[in-house]
């Protein structure tokens, strides 16, 4: 009676050994990817650090004047420049069906309403050829996009994996 129960225990001490050795490994294991991944994240916001001062130092207004005056010579508009509100505006004409379109959208192209006359629809030099970009664009309702979750602060996140300590 005592060679079985003698045995039997033995096997149970053995087997909470390996279990417990199991645990142990599998712990240091996820320790080493939460230290790796805190390294990363430290070596991200140092690189954002970075980035965020280089921007603010090729963003500073006499740097962005002085190249503005020695490649593009942009300046101020006038007042003569304004010719009044938008609601003067021309709006862009629709595109001329060409005859590589398929037939599904000659068809939206030419159900779509004219747009409305303004004071400067003359001025409106016709385009003889639609643009390639327009002409490939497909007609119809855009996909709206789904919403997207805001992202969660750095200071979220390091809340996080403090709590789950």
């Amino acid at each position: 009676m005592k060679w079985p129960s003698g045995a039997f225990w033995i096997v149970v001490a053995f087997a909470a050994g390996i279990g417990n050795y199991a645990v142990k490994q599998m712990v240091q294991g996820l320790d080493d990817e939460l230290t790796n991944v805190r390294r990363k994240t430290v070596v991200e916001q140092k690189q954002i650090h970075d980035l965020t001062a280089e921007w603010t130092y090729l963003n500073q207004p006499e740097l962005l004047a002085d190249l503005n005056r020695r490649f593009l010579g942009l300046v101020p508009i006038a007042p003569k420049q304004s010719r009044g509100g938008v609601d003067d505006i021309a709006m862009r004409p629709a595109p001329a069906p060409s005859d590589g379109m398929p037939e599904m959208q000659s068809v939206a192209v030419a159900s779509a309403p004219p747009p409305p006359a303004t004071k400067m629809a003359a001025a409106i030099v016709p385009v003889s050829a639609p643009s390639p970009v327009l002409a490939s664009a497909p007609v119809g309702p855009r996909p709206v996009a789904a919403d997207k979750p805001k992202p969660a602060s750095l200071d979220d996140l390091f809340a996080q994996v403090a709590g789950n300590r």
